[in-house]
C-alpha cells in the first residue's frame, strides 16, 4: 500500500484536565512533527482552552507543524480572525489552518443565546470565511454588506502572501455544510460511517457536487481514531478497558439521535444499532461520551487496511483522535508506515 495523504492530530483532549500544561502541549507538538504530522487540530468549545492560545503555543515549540485552529463564528468576528491568522503567520512564518465550525453542542448555543436554525450557522459561517479570505488577500479598504457582517471602508492590513493564506476545513455532513465546504473550504471534513455506508452517503453526494462546483472543490477529510496493536486481542482489550459505556453515557447518545448535526444523528444511530461494524470499525468513544470519532480496532495491519479503504475511495485528509503520549505515536505510526 502507499497513499499520499495529510494527518493532522489533536493538540489537546476536548475538555481540560490536570495534563493541560504549557510542558504537556509542547510534548504533543513535538511528538507530532517527529513522526511526521502535518498539524494539530486546537479545539473550540466553552470548557478548553482558548485555540488561539494553543496555536501560538504550537508555532513556538516546533519548527514545521501547523496549527489548524477551530474557528466558531459567534465567539470571534471574521475581523479578529483575520488578524489572529495574519498576526501568527506573520510572527512564525507559518501557515495557520482553520477549522471552521458552526456548533453541535445546543446548551453552548442555548447558553450564548445564539438563536439561528442549523441552515443559519452554515450561512454565517460561510460569510465569515468569505470576509476573512478578502481581508487576507488584499489591505485595500473593504467594503461587505452581508446578512451578518457589515463593513465600510475597513482598514485591516492583514494580507499575506499567498504561501501563507490558510487551508481551510469546513465540517459538517449535511447539505447546508456541503454548501459551506464548497463556496469557501478547500477540506470538507465528516466523522465517517463504515466503509460502505460512507461511500454510498457522504461520498456519493460529495461526487454529485463536484460536478456541478463553479470552483475548485476541496478535499475530503476525516475524522478517526486509531487504536491498533501487534495483534487484534491487545488492540481490542486496551479499547474497552479505555472506552467504557454506562447508563448516563447511554441515555445521552439517545438524545443525540434528535439533534439538528446530520453526523450527530448518524453517530448516534450507528452507536445505538451495533457495537462493531466490518470486525474493526468501533462506535465505543461515542457510547462512552469520550469523543465523535469513530475508532478503527485491530493490529496493524487490520487498522491499515480498513483505512486504505478510505484514501481509494478519495479521502486525502484523515485528522486523528486521541493521540497524546510517545506510545500513542508509536502505535499510530506503524500503521500509517505501512499506508505510506
Amino acid at each position: 500500500m502507499r497513499f499520499d495523504f495529510d494527518v493532522y492530530g489533536t493538540a489537546l483532549e476536548p475538555h481540560p484536565d490536570q495534563r493541560n500544561t504549557l510542558r504537556y502541549l509542547g510534548d504533543v507538538a513535538q511528538l507530532a512533527e517527529r513522526h511526521g504530522f502535518e498539524g494539530l487540530l486546537s479545539f473550540y468549545n466553552h470548557r478548553n482552552l482558548d485555540p488561539w492560545m494553543v496555536a501560538a503555543t504550537l508555532l513556538h515549540t516546533t519548527t514545521t507543524l501547523v496549527p489548524l485552529v477551530a474557528v466558531q463564528p459567534y465567539a470571534v468576528g471574521p475581523l479578529t480572525t483575520a488578524k489572529m491568522v495574519h498576526t501568527l503567520s506573520s510572527l512564525h512564518g507559518r501557515r495557520v489552518d482553520v477549522n471552521l465550525i458552526t456548533g453541535a453542542a445546543k446548551e453552548e448555543l442555548v447558553q450564548i443565546g445564539d438563536t439561528i436554525d442549523h441552515d443559519q450557522r452554515y450561512a454565517r459561517a460561510m460569510e465569515h470565511m468569505q470576509v476573512v479570505s478578502s481581508l487576507l488577500g488584499s489591505n485595500e479598504p473593504f467594503n461587505h454588506d452581508g446578512a451578518h457582517y457589515r463593513f465600510r471602508g475597513l482598514r485591516a492590513d492583514a494580507a499575506l502572501d499567498p504561501q501563507l493564506h490558510p487551508r481551510v476545513f469546513v465540517a459538517g455532513a449535511s447539505e447546508a455544510g456541503r454548501k459551506a465546504a464548497f463556496a469557501v473550504g478547500d477540506v470538507a471534513v465528516t466523522h465517517p460511517e463504515p466503509v460502505q455506508l460512507f461511500a454510498e452517503g457522504f461520498l456519493a453526494s460529495h461526487a454529485a457536487a463536484v460536478r456541478a462546483a463553479a470552483r475548485q472543490p476541496p478535499r475530503v477529510g476525516i475524522r478517526v481514531g486509531l487504536v491498533a496493536r501487534p495483534t487484534s486481542e491487545e488492540a481490542w482489550e486496551f479499547a474497552r478497558t479505555q472506552y467504557v459505556a454506562d447508563r448516563y453515557t447511554r441515555l445521552k447518545m439517545s438524545m443525540r439521535k434528535k439533534s439538528d448535526s446530520v453526523w450527530s444523528r448518524q453517530m448516534a444511530a450507528l452507536a445505538t444499532e451495533g457495537d462493531v461494524y466490518d470486525e474493526v470499525y468501533w462506535t465505543g468513544a461515542y457510547r462512552s461520551d469520550q469523543g465523535f470519532a469513530p475508532l478503527l480496532v485491530g493490529d496493524y495491519e487490520q487498522v491499515a487496511q480498513y483505512l486504505a479503504e478510505y484514501l481509494t475511495l478519495g479521502v486525502s485528509t484523515v485528522l486523528l483522535a486521541a493521540v497524546y503520549s510517545e506510545e500513542d505515536f508509536r502505535h499510530v505510526d506503524r500503521v500509517l508506515t505501512l499506508l505510506r
